[in-house]
């Protein structure tokens, strides 16, 4: 019987950490060292969004056409004709930034400071929504995916109800094609260590 080779370090678990960008105007700078993925999000502007319900889902769909010839019961070609990608979490923190990110951007306004801090948020109108970049880095830190533009098209429901009901900003944005000046497809990956397996 053929049995296939385990790669114990190609086989996943667990949520990571997920982050985000106003303003990307450039890739970030990723590298590997000891079979990790370095990328120091913390010193170029990205802000982490916390404690998440049950970590990320990333989903990339696919439609296609079948191009048929009368002779064949098979297609002769089949070609796509849409793609698209979705991310979706629920985020745990319902900071007043993140409560800006479910939002599609807004105007946060502080005053006051320690035990006086008050921040005042407002919501953009139609039309004045902002997009944001995305990332992801893995729980092992040997993967790393960036979506330089995405735009968060799901219902936001935050419940607050019993007292033992966690209230949540679920979030599901969609992978927009960006400036090509940025990057010419939806996202990059990158990985290291046992995940970095191309030849």
């Amino acid at each position: 019987m053929a049995t296939p080779t385990i790669q114990p370090g190609q086989i996943k678990t667990g949520p990571g950490l997920i982050i985000y960008k106003y303003g990307l105007t450039t890739m970030p700078t990723v590298t590997a060292a000891a079979s990790k993925v370095v990328f120091d999000y913390a010193t170029d502007g990205w802000i982490q969004v916390g404690a998440t319900e049950a970590g990320l889902t990333y989903t990339e769909s696919t439609s296609t056409e079948a191009i048929r010839v009368a002779e064949s019961a098979y297609p002769v070609r089949t070609v796509t004709t849409e793609k698209g990608g979705t991310i979706a979490f629920t985020m745990s923190h319902i900071s007043d930034v993140n409560w800006k990110l479910a939002m599609n951007g807004g105007t946060i306004t502080v005053t006051g400071s320690g035990a006086t801090k008050l921040s005042t948020y407002v919501p953009p109108l139609v039309g004045a929504e902002v997009r944001v970049a995305l990332g992801f880095i893995s729980l092992d830190g040997d993967e790393a995916i960036v979506w330089p533009q995405v735009f968060n098209g799901g219902s936001v429901e935050t419940a607050r109800s019993e007292l033992a009901t966690k209230a949540g900003l679920p979030v599901e944005f969609a992978v927009e094609l960006p400036d090509p000046t940025i990057l010419a497809t939806p996202y990059k990956r990158w990985t290291a260590g046992a995940l970095a397996q191309g030849t």
